[in-house]
């Protein structure tokens, strides 16, 4: 057993690299290369070494062999430029910035001290350090010092909690791929896991109490935790009913579903997750072959629509800018070594609430962003549909939750999705029944009770049972980083193998670089940029599913003679209302051990707070879930409290002892939240996305009451502290659906009212976006769009020549 520094551990005896045997190839791979010897540094200069090398040390209070290479591991990130993509406006990229914040904290030393950063005594560099975090939200060297702090301690948690060293010193169970967790639950530990033995709180061990606290959490509303009177309406009855239901639809025949959608069993037996027999048969048609539709994206809108399309018949070209993935050797069990699933292109945000872009609501390749989405998949309410009406916030949809009832019980049973039965909104069952929950499920469970609130387990697109040849999910708790197991839904392996086998095709690695219109205004095929080469796929109809910020960049980027101001912007609407929600998250320490690292991250919801409350003051509300973060995002909690050096190091030991949740709060469509076109160009010459956003007095209210709501219940299950971070999550919004042009940029078939034979299916169409996660109603409403462009609802326009087979 090694730990980092020779820091005392709890976990005396635990080595988590005596189970690599147990581990797949590719994750072995990736963990085992950080433990060997790290190449010499290519990025920083020696100058910057010796600045970088002991704030490194600060920020994680490593002062002893053996060391985390975390200066070799950072320097190797910046020399690829693995960046996350996105940059403040305000700020350089990021190996320029630090580039820049390692000569000032240089310049800092020798103005105060007359000495380099690197001649100086350790505390007059932690001083200096420290000086950095205080001055908060001020520019330092021309720089926000919020961002730089940000910015340091973003990758050096990621470097140091991606080492098997600082898992045995915070009890981490590892990658546990391909056997999984089976012993779930408080105080439950597998076999080869050690206890806890000197279990430390560290709020009273710890000399450094910084950050946001429970008690300082602002009080909105009324201090009642219960719903409004219209979502109570239990009962034995209704229980009885929710059982029937349940049962009938998890007994219920699959042959209906397999004559629609085939590919659960179209994928492979055994210990391989993907046919390749799939890919190379697929059918490939030629740039000059005019396709009846070529999609743009192959995420949760684009693989659904080529996949519904291609049964219909439809010749379809489907173009993807990254990899078509091979789960057996792209993915791992690994959090930083599945930074390659996230769009890390350049993008610019601002605003006075700028939002991250990157992992949390951004994909590349085959799947898109669903190959990392969490899994969770509620519908929306049917008060979602008419939020103008009946709150006087937001928008109306221009067609009502009947509509989408029918493409939500398809999607579910394709998915599938697991869960109790759903009393919200439109009450419901699911095709597969709820998954255990491991400990983070079962205190929002306890805490729940104690309050009064409502709460169910699930509902996750992940299975429960014989499913095709997809297997059993097996708790090993890396949803966010790409499903090895093929148990959590993402379309790679939910719509692409039945849409390849009907005759699509996915060309990967394929960037659109722009739409082209003919002499009649109809859009005629894509620009596209594959090996290299500028190519044109001639097409009939045309479907952007890029997603709320790359779907507006490219209508922007194709601006034409009759469209100068970017494609379908008539009205100036491309781009705007671009939605987030707010999400903070909540964690509570527990006396006993959690170790919420196990069962997905998804696991227990409740939606008592999703409808405007007449008694709140403020309009919608909030949806509550589990969140279990692996040890990379829980350090990223723990350091946006404040928390650095030996303070974090003891926050992190203290890893197994604590429960997260996670709110998702309803933001409003704002007209100034908006996708423009920034100055900067990315590789292909195109001028970069340009993200501006920033809430209403509603939104901080809806958070402020989120978070408190989330407080007090783990404080009800029994925690001694919460510790609370603002975050977002779910891009929607950007080419919103609406009546009519003057108002929204596609119709309720998500066609563009510019261009007829232009349309958009994904979610950037949302016009408002619920307190759910957005998967689900996007494909819901690709699926009814499919059924009615299959249907003949075209006007004439561009209609295929005919089935192809």
């Amino acid at each position: 057993m090694t730990t980092p520094g020779r820091h005392g551990t709890g976990f005396a005896g635990y080595d988590v690299l005596a189970q690599a045997g147990t581990w797949d190839a590719a994750t072995s791979g990736v963990v085992l290369s950080r433990t060997a010897v790290q190449p010499d540094l290519r990025f920083f200069t020696l100058a910057e070494e010796a600045v970088a090398g002991p704030l490194c040390d600060h920020l994680l209070a490593q002062w002893d062999d053996p060391r985390v290479p975390v200066l070799q591991m950072i320097d190797a990130r910046l020399a690829e430029l693995e960046t996350d993509g996105w940059r403040f406006a305000d700020m350089p990229e990021d190996d320029e910035a630090w580039r820049c914040s390692l000569a000032a904290l240089d310049a800092d030393a020798r103005a105060r001290y007359g000495t380099p950063f690197a001649g100086l005594a350790r505390e007059r560099q932690a001083a200096l350090v420290q000086a950095v975090r205080d001055t908060g939200t001020d520019r330092w060297h021309g720089m926000p010092a919020g961002h730089v702090w940000g910015l340091w301690t973003r990758y050096t948690s990621t470097a140091f909690y991606s080492h098997p060293w600082a898992w045995n010193e915070i009890g981490f169970g590892g990658p546990a791929y391909p056997r999984g967790y089976v012993r779930l639950g408080v105080g439950l530990r597998e076999r080869w896991e050690t206890p806890d033995r000197h279990p430390v709180d560290p709020v009273t061990n710890s000399a450094q109490v910084v950050g946001s606290r429970s008690a300082g959490a602002e009080r909105v509303g009324t201090t009642d935790h219960r719903a409004a009177p219209a979502t109570r309406r239990r009962g034995p009855a209704a229980a009885a009913r929710a059982a029937a239901a349940t049962l009938r639809l998890t007994a219920s025949p699959t042959a209906r579903l397999r004559a629609r959608n085939a590919s659960p069993w179209l994928l492979p037996r055994g210990d391989t997750r993907f046919d390749p027999a799939l890919i190379d048969g697929m059918r490939r048609f030629g740039d000059d072959d005019e396709v009846d539709l070529v999609v743009i994206g192959c995420g949760a809108g684009g693989a659904t629509l080529t996949q519904r399309m291609a049964r219909h018949g439809w010749s379809v070209v489907c173009l993807e800018a990254g990899p078509f993935w091979n789960p057996d050797t792209d993915w791992v069990s690994d959090e930083a070594g599945s930074h390659h699933l996230y769009w890390t292109e350049p993008r610019v945000v601002s605003g006075d609430d700028p939002v991250p872009l990157g992992a949390n609501n951004s994909g590349r390749g085959v799947g898109g962003s669903t190959t990392h989405f969490a899994g969770y998949a509620p519908r929306f309410h049917p008060s979602d549909f008419s939020t103008l009406t009946d709150d006087g916030v937001g928008a109306d949809w221009p067609l009502g939750y009947e509509e989408l009832r029918g493409p939500y019980e398809r999607i579910e049973q394709e998915l599938p999705v697991a869960g109790q039965y759903w009393p919200w909104g439109d009450p419901h069952a699911y095709p597969h029944a709820p998954h255990p929950v491991g400990g983070n499920g079962e205190l929002f469970l306890r805490g729940a009770a104690a309050l009064g609130i409502e709460a169910r387990v699930g509902p996750v697109a992940i299975t429960n049972g014989p499913f095709g040849n997809r297997p059993h999910c097996v708790y090993r708790g890396f949803c966010l980083q790409g499903c090895k197991v093929n148990a959590k839904a993402s379309t790679l392996i939910t719509h692409v193998p039945d849409a390849l086998a009907h005759g699509a095709e996915i060309r990967a690695q394929s960037m659109v670089t722009g739409i082209e219109l003919d002499a009649q205004g109809l859009a005629s095929g894509v620009r596209y940029v594959h090996e290299g080469r500028e190519r044109l796929q001639r097409a009939r109809t045309v479907a952007v599913a890029g997603y709320s910020i790359e779907t507006p960049r490219l209508l922007l980027n194709s601006a034409c003679r009759r469209f100068p101001d970017g494609l379908c912007n008539d009205f100036d609407l491309v781009g705007r209302y671009v939605m987030v929600q707010g999400a903070p998250q909540t964690s509570g320490r527990f006396a006993e051990e959690v170790r919420a690292y196990k069962a997905p991250p998804p696991e227990v919801s409740s939606e008592d707070f999703y409808e405007t409350d007449p008694a709140k003051p403020y309009k919608r509300g909030f949806s509550l879930q589990t969140v279990s973060p692996l040890p990379i995002v829980w350090a990223e909690h723990v350091a946006a409290q404040g928390h650095w050096g030996e303070d974090l190091r003891t926050y992190m030991r203290d890893y197994v002892h604590w429960a997260t949740l996670g709110a998702l709060c309803e933001l409003l469509p704002l007209p100034d939240n908006r996708v423009t076109l920034s100055q900067e160009k990315d590789r292909y010459g195109l001028p970069v996305a340009h993200f501006s956003y920033s809430q209403c007095d509603n939104d901080r209210m809806l958070i402020r009451a989120a978070r408190r709501v989330m407080e007090d219940m783990l404080r009800a299950a029994g925690a001694t502290e919460v510790i609370t971070i603002n975050r977002y999550a779910h891009l929607v919004g950007g080419c919103r659906m609406a009546a009519g042009p003057a108002s929204g940029v596609v119709d309720a078939d998500l066609r563009t009212f510019a261009v007829p034979n232009l349309l958009v299916t994904d979610g950037s169409v949302l016009p408002t976006q619920g307190s759910a996660n957005p998967a689900l109603t996007i494909m819901a409403l690709v699926d009814r769009a499919a059924g009615r462009l299959a249907a003949g609802a075209r006007a004439g326009l561009r209609s295929p020549a005919g089935a192809r087979r």
